[in-house]
């Protein structure tokens, strides 16, 4: 996986993946100018997307109903600075009796969001100058 994020102007930036694009900013009462989603909120974006696509896969596979599938995530301000804990995924399947509720539950899988958030991880932070020669380095 490879992201490029090219800073325009104030807190905005445009991050790139394959061929999509996307406005990351933060809101107007911090100083910017409020045309994209924070990054922490990628963050759960991320998160509830990985959560969402393997219900709505799950659903399918089993013939159950998706019409209005909802995936809502949140996450509380840590009491440590710049750090945001209890990440909470609450699931809506309009349609379902309890028992399926139940089984889709017990078949959560941990994706690849789910163990990013949830398992220590390795972070490297480095800044270079753009030379010709390290560019993509």
């Amino acid at each position: 996986m490879d992201i490029t994020l090219q800073y325009t102007e104030g807190a905005r930036f445009i991050a790139e993946a394959r061929h999509h694009r996307l406005v990351i900013d933060q809101p107007a009462e911090d100083g910017a100018s409020d045309h994209g989603m924070t990054p922490a909120e990628l963050l759960l974006t991320s998160l509830g997307g990985c959560v969402g696509q393997y219900v709505a896969q799950y659903l399918n596979i089993r013939g159950l109903p998706s019409d209005g599938l909802q995936v809502r995530v949140e996450a509380k301000p840590s009491a440590r600075p710049l750090r945001i804990t209890d990440f909470q995924v609450k699931v809506v399947v309009p349609g379902l009796s309890d028992r399926q509720l139940r089984a889709l539950e017990k078949s959560f899988p941990t994706g690849l969001v789910q163990n990013a958030v949830a398992q220590e991880n390795a972070l490297r932070i480095t800044a270079v100058s753009m030379h010709a020669d390290n560019i993509n380095s």
